[in-house]
Parts: structure tokens; sequence; C-alpha cells
């Protein structure tokens, strides 16, 4: 299903996570899955991944994943501080070393006035946190596809930094 590339990438973060002993959690908005799903198109993920939450509601964001109210009221779904929070609140949740979360906004229309393709991704690691900002400019499945592979470059470059 998905090209060589793809799961060459994928199985860097597999290669990476279980050589450091650390697990992942995912919590995704906009991508709806798709980073847990590549994370287990490969065997072996079960050495490291504790799960998935799809919090594609902003209740979900909230009562699960614990993303405070006054940050979706004042900064909004689609925001940097909405993907921290659910970084945290999912390695938390899911008792992880690491978090990784998507939200943004795949289209077709503006969302909270945010143009199409604007995607947040969150990294909880450890003690700290990142994030990345991304503009996408396929359509909605193509950018699905390339929020969730920026999320995985992105993991992989946090923990080649960091651990």
């Amino acid at each position: 299903m998905y090209s060589d590339e793809v799961i060459e990438r994928v199985s860097r973060v597999h290669q990476l996570l279980i050589e450091r002993g650390v697990t992942l959690a995912t919590s995704e908005s906009c991508t709806g899955g798709r980073i847990a799903d590549l994370i287990t198109e490969v065997a072996g993920a079960s050495k490291f991944f504790r799960g998935s939450v799809v919090a594609y509601h902003e209740d979900v964001k909230r009562e699960v994943l614990g993303v405070k109210e006054k940050t979706i009221r004042q900064k909004g779904v689609v925001s940097e501080d909405t993907a921290l929070q659910m970084a945290r609140g999912v390695k938390e949740l899911l008792r992880s070393h690491v978090g990784v979360s998507t939200t943004g906004n795949l289209g077709p229309q503006a969302l909270e006035g945010k143009e199409v393709g604007l995607v947040y991704i969150g990294i909880a690691l450890g003690d700290k946190v990142y994030t990345k900002k991304l503009l996408l400019k396929g359509n909605r499945e193509e950018n699905k596809l390339m929020a969730s592979l920026e999320a995985l470059e992105f993991l992989i470059e946090k923990l080649e930094e960091t651990l």
C-alpha cells in the first residue's frame, strides 16, 4: 500500500525507538489515525507503540487529552499550543516516553479563519516539547499523508538530536 520510501522512513522510526528503549503514543486530529497506521504497517511496532487517540472533535481534545478550554477558545484547535497539549496529553494518558500529535485544517474550507493546509505537529519527549508548522498545498488526501510523513520525519529528527 505504501511506497518503499515511506516504509523506509517508518522502519527508521522503529529502529530509533527500539534502540533507545522508548515507547511512543500518538494523538491525531487532522491525520485521522494515519500516523498510527503507518507505524503499524511495519512488523514489530508492539515493541514500542503504546497506542493512539484520534481526537477529531474538540471535546475529545479537552476531555481525553487535557487540552485547555482557554487554549481552544483563544488560540483555536488549529494552533501550536493545541498541538503541544495534545502531545503531552497522549504521552501522559498512555504512559509513553514520547507523544506525537497533529492538528490542522486539511480543507476544503478555511477553519477558524486559518487557511487550508495549515498543520501543527507536536512532540513531547521527556520533559521537553517541540512543534513544527506546515503549510501543505496538496488535496485533502495528499495533505493527510504528507502531514503524517512530516510528523514521522520530525520525530526522527528529535530522537536523533536528543536521545
